[in-house]
């Protein structure tokens, strides 16, 4: 009896010195919907990090969404966040965090301190989107589109492709840029997002090696790479034949490709294939009467010329974002050497595009 009784006051007196949980309700978080961090040039206080919050609010609506933004200098990206907590009344959540801007100055120098954050960072999700901000993260995170429903509803719907499917984004997430740094034969892609009339405007993606921007493609070859590296249907491509703009609008599109190499590995060919069916979506009066099949040679010639050469182009950066040196490691079996002999043939690799375009109709109805 005695030692009952004992026991239920020991269990008593625990349950006075046992501390809380640290869960604190929705009302007393503040959700990072977005982060960006730039450089500052002040080797005392490098960093700047700043962060989209969202405020809750009754109206769901166009133009009625509520944020805060906040930016801080720090010595690192880790004090930057700790700091930010001093600036605001509620404790920073970075759980519902979809988007991730790197500067492009900061993009230009090494973007390896952030990553290694992110890594480290228990709450931030590994499917988070990533791009690169022009001129600055802050800039871009700084405005409010009119159209935008609630925080960060405009950068959701057009990274998630709930929205806008555009041939010209490039989606990079968190946990592919993580595998292409740590990869060989496989580099980084990162699309470029920037502000216009208080919107955003993503037509560009930055190429990079293991911690930089090394080339910046314009909105054609974004479209182009996008097609090659993701087999993109809905795109269309422009071409020129005897002064008359022709586009096609994709319905269908597979690439394929294998590498040849030499018996004695000095030298080898990238054979690729392009296999597109569309229609016509501009094209001169009558064309469609006429024979097809010159047209279609013609269409198929341009549009080979224009993957070679940025196949080419992408090559003398000495990056590879499609993976042509990691599909060469998975085809043989001599581990390091096999690399190594990659790394001597791609600077010379020569490219073979052919195309097989298939034309369905004129986009006309009758």
């Amino acid at each position: 009896m005695r030692k009952k009784i004992a026991m239920t006051a020991l269990l008593l007196l625990l349950i006075t010195v046992t501390s809380g949980c640290g869960f604190k309700d929705i009302d007393k978080r503040f959700f990072i919907v977005s982060t960006g961090i730039d450089m500052t040039g002040n080797s005392k206080l490098p960093y700047r990090i700043t962060v989209r919050l969202a405020v809750p609010s009754p109206k769901i609506e166009p133009g009625a969404a509520k944020v805060q933004t906040e930016s801080i200098e720090a010595k690192t990206i880790a004090e930057g966040v700790r700091l930010l907590k001093s600036q605001v009344d509620k404790e920073l959540d970075f759980g519902h965090c979809k988007i991730f801007l790197f500067g492009e100055g900061f993009s230009h120098e090494n973007i390896q301190d952030a990553l290694d954050w992110l890594a480290r960072r228990r709450d931030v999700q590994m499917i988070a989107d990533v791009a690169i901000a022009r001129p600055t993260a802050e800039a871009v995170l700084s405005i409010n589109p009119d159209s935008e429903r609630y925080p960060g509803n405009n950068m959701l719907l057009t990274f998630g492709r709930d929205g806008t499917e555009s041939s010209y984004i490039v989606n990079a997430y968190i946990f592919d840029l993580f595998r292409r740094i740590g990869e060989k034969g496989l580099d980084p892609y990162v699309p470029i997002i920037y502000t216009q009339n208080n919107t955003y405007v993503i037509k560009h993606i930055a190429i990079m090696d293991k911690h930089r921007i090394k080339m910046i493609l314009n909105p054609e070859e974004t479209q182009l790479f996008n097609q090659l590296s993701r087999n993109f249907s809905k795109s269309s491509f422009a071409c020129v034949v005897k002064g008359q703009n022709y586009v096609i609008a994709v319905s269908s599109l597979r690439t394929t490709y294998r590498i040849i190499t030499a018996p004695d590995k000095t030298s080898a060919t990238l054979k690729m294939k392009i296999h597109i069916k569309g229609i016509f979506e501009t094209a001169p009066k009558l064309s469609i009467e006429k024979d097809l099949s010159a047209l279609e040679t013609e269409l198929e010639s341009q549009i080979s010329a224009s993957a070679a050469a940025l196949l080419t182009k992408i090559q003398k950066t000495e990056t590879d974002p499609f993976g042509f040196g990691l599909r060469y490691r998975a085809t043989h079996y001599n581990k390091d050497a096999d690399w190594q002999d990659w790394q001597r043939i791609y600077p010379n690799l020569k490219f073979e595009v052919k195309t097989n375009l298939t034309i369905e109709g004129s986009g006309l109805i009758k």
